[in-house]
């Protein structure tokens, strides 16, 4: 049961950021204490990656728990967040397909695997960039 209000609930969800999160922030600031460049949250590519590498054309998402599948959904409205989670996979999907068929590269972390194996990521990326 939800212990907030909708005008509460509305508000809280308002306030949940999508650019610029903790595990985005910590991840970059991991690839520029090893010297390397990227740009990020590129709205000129498709699926408007995190961190992008436009001319190695590598894309990488950093894709939250809650919004992408990876935690229990909230047992009230729990058709909404069916439907809503699950569209958000499914546009996951969408993204990697088109992105693949142009000739990208497309990494995706989840937020808890930035929070547990920071070192992991950055040395995939590394890899993927031709860096290690």
């Amino acid at each position: 049961m939800d212990n907030h209000t909708p005008e509460q609930r509305s508000y809280n969800m308002s306030r949940v950021k999508s650019k610029n999160t903790a595990p985005e922030r910590k991840l970059m600031k991991a690839l520029r204490d090893k010297g390397i460049w990227f740009t990020h949250h590129r709205t000129d590519v498709f699926g408007k990656p995190d961190i992008v590498f436009k001319r190695k054309k590598i894309a990488i998402f950093i894709d939250s728990g809650f919004w992408h599948g990876h935690k229990p959904l909230p047992e009230t409205n729990k058709d909404f967040w069916e439907k809503k989670i699950g569209r958000n996979i499914e546009r996951d999907k969408e993204v990697n397909t088109e992105l693949s068929g142009k000739g990208w590269t497309v990494i995706r972390f989840g937020e808890g695997e930035i929070k547990r194996n920071l070192d992991i990521c950055v040395a995939k990326i590394l890899f993927v960039i031709g860096k290690q």
